[in-house]
């Protein structure tokens, strides 16, 4: 390996230079790692918003394969940013490319244009230079590998984890609002329909709902960073209602939740199990009206809150933390490939 040859995070985020991620991967990969920045995960919802992130998703990978003989290994925590990398890599015929190692991946069928985003996904994890593609839970493995007819050790699973935020922005006193938030997969149709037979106070933090607000329902589409842990440290609880039972997601707001303690009712999913075990850290309930509103009655009562509470807090600690995570994934960037 040319000593001169970078190892980069590709992030779309404003990750710092002391990320705590970024410190855990290069002790346990004995590797230097330089953060590339790639911001776009506020480009949603109008058609202008939406065309400057995909601009960026396709020109940053671009300049990479263009100049790829700089690079080692790339890790891709945005999976578009690597996936578009394997992209031109494989169309360009490149020898020399860098290893890349692909997370947060998740396949959904697009609706528009689905064959061609199919094809797209699957030459892509189909490039040699994809090296690993890390998933968030055991069951996604042996599907992805099986739906992508692609080997099941090019799949490995890393539980998520996450920065504790709470010293920045402190735990506060519960108040009586529960709190939905994210926009992958999920169903807020059923919540919003749902809370029509509610009287509880109801914050959804998404930036492409279009939905009216009610007296119970509030829709914050402009919350982000600080501003959202706020609305996570100040709820009641979380709901997490999602829509595809074998889609990968809802893993960050659930560990953010449980980083305040805040008890978790999720919808039934495949990938959830490896996060909550049910009636201990958090609820796992069948997506209906009448489990909803059980599990809403259920973490009204002090004893079943508190319970909850200091479960979710201590699966955090112990599981969830983004240092541990960062080792784990240091140690899979390690590994010389045969």
């Amino acid at each position: 390996m040319s000593k001169t040859k970078k190892n980069i995070i590709m992030v779309d985020f404003d990750a710092k230079e002391d990320w705590v991620f970024r410190r855990a991967v290069e002790e346990t990969s004995g590797l230097p790692w330089e953060i590339r920045r790639i911001v776009s995960n506020r480009d949603h919802g109008s058609l202008r918003k939406n065309l400057i992130r995909y601009i960026k998703y396709f020109l940053a990978p671009l300049g990479m394969a263009l100049f790829h003989d700089e690079y080692n290994k790339v890790l891709a925590w945005q999976q578009f940013h690597g996936l578009i990398l394997a992209f031109y890599i494989r169309l360009m015929h490149i020898k020399s490319a860098p290893e890349i190692y692909v997370m947060t991946f998740i396949y959904k069928p697009k609706k528009k244009l689905g064959a061609l985003y199919e094809s797209f996904v699957r030459y892509a994890v189909g490039a040699s230079c994809v090296k690993k593609i890390i998933v968030y839970s055991e069951a996604e493995k042996d599907h992805y590998s099986e739906f992508f007819k692609v080997p099941g050790d090019k799949f490995s699973c890393q539980l998520l984890g996450h920065k504790d935020n709470t010293a920045e922005v402190p735990a506060a006193e519960p108040e009586k609002y529960f709190l939905a938030a994210g926009r992958s997969n999920r169903d807020y149709d059923f919540l919003l329909k749902a809370w029509e037979k509610r009287n509880e106070a109801l914050h959804i933090v998404c930036d492409s709902l279009d939905a009216k607000e009610t007296d119970a329902v509030k829709i914050l589409k402009d919350c982000y960073g600080q501003d959202f842990l706020r609305e996570l440290a100040r709820c009641y609880a979380v709901i997490i209602p999602l829509r595809d039972t074998h889609v990968s997601s809802g893993q960050l707001v659930l560990i953010k939740a449980m980083m305040y303690g805040k008890p978790v009712i999720v919808t039934e999913n495949d990938t959830i199990r490896d996060y909550i075990e049910h009636g201990v850290n958090g609820l796992i309930i069948e997506k209906s009206e009448s489990a909803l509103f059980k599990a809403i009655e259920q973490v009204k009562e002090k004893k079943v809150y508190q319970t909850l509470s200091f479960a979710a807090r201590q699966s955090y600690e112990e599981k969830f933390d983004l240092y541990a995570m960062g080792r784990s994934v240091g140690r899979l960037l390690a590994k010389k490939e045969r």
